[in-house]
């Protein structure tokens, strides 16, 4: 910005720039001078000056009580330490003095493995968990919603969202469903093969990851056995066995002219009849890409809307399985555990 470029009074004085986290201007021979933050690093301002630091250093400002401490010098620039008199505060290598700083709000000061960090009082408080693979994941012991990630040598915990549960599968704890995570775990051997439930007509179970997870019907439909293959259909009609018709590209998908209602999908080398939800037809996207919506907007626009692919390991499942059932049941049993570290650290 043109205004930092005008003179300056105070030489050596600094700033940060308000356009880039990674910039800053030093008064140099009376002018604002733009300046660059290293690589990895962004401007923040300690004690009136800009100062360059690790991104994860605690969001602090100046304790006025340093005012009547003296200095210490430090030799790292900033380097940071708790406070062993004040757990809300830490103290912060600037300009080779060591400057007392607050964390922000109600944290506290914590160091584990040699590093600072301002978290909530809770955590602080919390026993602290060893773990000895970064990045491993497993579900609390106390809590069905919370799940631990392994960061620095230590579990922290995330809790997951929506009302979800944790669970443990295939090595790593993922948030899923209530209902799946409370299903009792019935282990299984042949990946993707599918059954009846026992307790429920209109549920269906899927072997994934050595375990039977189950998935509903659509509305109206109960499962059934065709071939060995669990199939939803309409309970005043007998299940029509779905032709073994080969082909050579699994996960292939295709419209079936003779029905717009229908898709096919190309699973371990058959392909499978699969429904569309509600009154949705099958058409082609942009990138001929399969998919399933509305009829009145397939016949009154040309674009053709998006919706998620169903997960390759469901594709098979029913002849009478939409779309969208099994787009919601790979979300929820697929769902990404998002790590949240707690608290910054550097």
């Amino acid at each position: 910005s043109s205004t930092y470029l005008k003179k300056c009074d105070s030489e050596g004085a600094s700033l940060c720039d308000s356009s880039s986290k990674s910039k800053f201007f030093k008064c140099v021979t009376s002018v604002w001078m733009p300046m660059a933050c290293t690589s990895g690093t962004e401007c923040r301002i300690v004690n009136n000056n800009a100062v360059c630091v690790d991104p994860s250093t605690p969001t602090t400002s100046a304790d006025d009580s340093q005012s009547t401490e003296s200095l210490v010098p430090c030799a790292t620039a900033n380097a940071t330490m708790c406070d062993s008199a004040n757990r809300s505060s830490f103290y912060m290598c600037v300009n080779k003095n060591w400057t007392k700083m607050k964390c922000e709000g109600a944290n506290v000061c914590i160091s584990r493995n040699k590093k600072t960090m301002c978290v909530s009082e809770a955590e602080a408080n919390a026993p602290v968990q060893p773990c000895t693979s970064s990045g491993t994941t497993q579900c609390a012991h106390d809590n069905k919603a919370v799940f631990q990630t392994c960061v620095d040598n230590y579990w922290t915990n995330s809790t997951c969202s929506d009302g979800s549960y944790c669970l443990y599968r295939a090595g790593s704890a993922m948030c899923v469903d209530k209902a799946l995570a409370e299903a009792p775990q019935i282990p299984c051997s042949t990946a993707n093969a599918t059954q009846c439930f026992d307790g429920d007509d209109t549920i269906y179970q899927i072997c994934y990851q050595n375990y039977w997870s189950n998935s509903t019907c659509d509305k109206g439909n109960v499962c059934g056995m065709s071939k060995d293959t669990a199939v939803c259909h309409d309970p005043s009609q007998p299940i029509v066995d779905i032709p073994e018709e080969p082909c050579s590209e699994d996960g292939l998908k295709e419209c079936i002219a003779a029905n717009e209602t229908l898709y096919r999908v190309c699973t371990n080398g058959l392909w499978a009849n699969l429904t569309c939800a509600d009154t949705d037809v099958c058409r082609l996207d942009n990138d001929n890409n399969v998919i399933c919506l509305d009829k009145d907007q397939a016949d009154l626009s040309s674009t053709m809307g998006t919706l998620y692919a169903p997960s390759p390991y469901i594709g098979h499942l029913s002849g009478g399985s939409s779309l969208r059932a099994i787009c919601l049941h790979g979300a929820s049993v697929m769902l990404t555990v998002v790590v949240m570290a707690i608290g910054a650290s550097i």
